[in-house]
């Protein structure tokens, strides 16, 4: 075919496609159960659908530093401005009944922890938005600065997804139970504290290395009564073993020195729970992440159990992280007060067997997906992110707003412009999720100075 030819057949298709995009209707066309859209010609022109622009939210101050430009000259202005911007900045957590006092009661344990020889633990569950220890890892950086503690916290016996904070193998002899996804069922619902377990029958082994620590506890049930795991690392070695069958136990190693690397070498049938991993007293932050997960599994976890796990492991805080694996499948108002509900169920079921533990429940990211030609919000991403505020200020739970921190409205555009979110507009980049874990800690350490000056009695 001639140029001149190939050329008047591309501008027949534009004027086909104009013509069809002018007088297609904006509603679309509904033809049996099936809706049929077209981008507008208005929409394809002039790209109405625009970001924000990134740098309109980097010009908004961290709270911390708004204080530290105050002029505070007594004790009470410090408290009203303090209040002042955790009620107003954009980085805020906001509380049931605008509590400022929520977390009180976790500082103050937070605080001990070191002198009491104790290690509180915060419980990071979420989807896959913090996979590789990500969101977790700065706020475990934060908490330990101030309250000392360290190592990577809970770790699953066999690691399926890469960890930036260590390096794990296992042997592949393990059957995995869970409650969602990949693995076997339990019908007692025996899951645990990591929504899941790993059966050893006969032996296996877990190794663990490019890591900080001095303290490892295997969480388990006993199966048959002839279980024991040995602890190998450089010139240590010790074997425990369990003192009874069936129930939670807990096996614990207390290391002479540092170690970087170790590994555990079991025998016997038991359910293994997990490994915590710590590195003296303080603050321990856990990441469970939980890849393709809505978060409304905790009710069909055995409440005795994950009741148990949770006191003996000493669990001072529950970090709920969900909503994005749900936003593609909602597609009604009716979908999303569905969804709401059965988070509020989860906080609810969290509270009642485990009572007077703060719940951070953290709400979904800005999500893009093709609307009319051009990639936009979800069209119910902020009825949903309005729900999942309301599921936890209405039971008892503090909320924290990933979609009002990124910008709001198609603010992932500009995410995904700054390099900050992958070209999936969904997880964010390595940088985007340094970014975003950074104002979640400048909520916290502006909450936490709070707590301080408003105790200074």
């Amino acid at each position: 075919m001639k140029a001149f030819k190939i050329v008047i057949f591309i501008f027949a298709i534009l004027i086909a496609l104009g013509v069809l995009c002018y007088f297609f209707p904006k509603k679309g066309i509904k033809i049996g159960p099936f809706d049929f859209g077209f981008a507008t010609l208005e929409s394809v022109l002039t790209n109405k659908e625009q970001a924000p622009k990134l740098a309109d939210i980097d010009t908004v101050k961290p709270m911390e530093e708004m204080l530290k430009d105050s002029l505070l000259r007594a004790k009470q202005d410090t408290i009203e401005r303090y209040l002042e911007i955790m009620h107003n900045h954009i980085s805020r957590i906001y509380t049931p009944e605008d509590n400022p006092d929520y977390f009180n009661d976790f500082f103050a344990k937070a605080k001990m922890a070191r002198a009491n020889g104790r290690t509180i633990r915060v419980l990071h569950y979420g989807d896959s938005q913090i996979e590789l220890d990500r969101m977790s890892s700065d706020l475990r950086q934060f908490f330990q600065g101030k309250f000392g503690g360290g190592g990577p916290g809970l770790l699953p016996i066999v690691q399926n997804v890469p960890c930036a904070t260590v390096t794990q193998s296992s042997s592949d002899n393990f059957l995995t139970y869970s409650v969602f996804g990949p693995g076997n069922r339990d019908k007692e619902r025996k899951y645990g504290i990591m929504t899941k377990y790993w059966r050893v029958q006969g032996s296996g082994s877990c190794h663990i290395s490019h890591t900080r620590g001095n303290k490892v506890r295997l969480l388990l049930n006993d199966q048959s009564g002839n279980f024991e795991a040995t602890l190998k690392s450089d010139d240590f070695e010790e074997t425990k073993s369990c003192d009874s069958i069936g129930g939670f136990h807990i096996l614990q190693w207390n290391l002479p020195s540092e170690f970087s690397k170790f590994s555990v070498i079991f025998k016997g049938s038991a359910d293994l729970y997990g490994l915590m991993v710590d590195n003296g007293s303080g603050i321990a932050v856990d990441n469970i992440a939980l890849r393709g997960c809505s978060g409304t599994i905790f009710t069909s976890i055995n409440a005795s159990l994950l009741q148990q796990s949770y006191r003996q492991t000493d669990v001072g805080m529950i970090i709920l992280q969900f909503g994005g694996n749900s936003m593609p499948a909602i597609g009604s108002e009716q979908g999303i007060e569905n969804y709401k509900n059965n988070i509020a169920k989860q906080i609810k079921y969290l509270q009642g067997i485990y009572p007077n533990t703060p719940i951070l429940f953290i709400g979904p990211s800005d999500m893009s997906k093709m609307v009319n030609g051009s990639m936009q919000s979800y069209p119910l991403m902020e009825a949903m992110v309005q729900a999942m505020k309301e599921a936890a200020l209405e039971n008892g739970a503090a909320f924290w707003n990933i979609y009002e921190v990124m910008g709001g409205h198609n603010s992932m555009l500009a995410w995904v412009h700054e390099g900050l979110a992958g070209q999936d507009y969904v997880h964010f980049s390595p940088a985007g999720a340094r970014k975003i874990g950074s104002h979640l800690v400048d909520a916290f350490s502006t909450i936490y100075d709070y707590y301080c000056v408003s105790q200074d009695k």
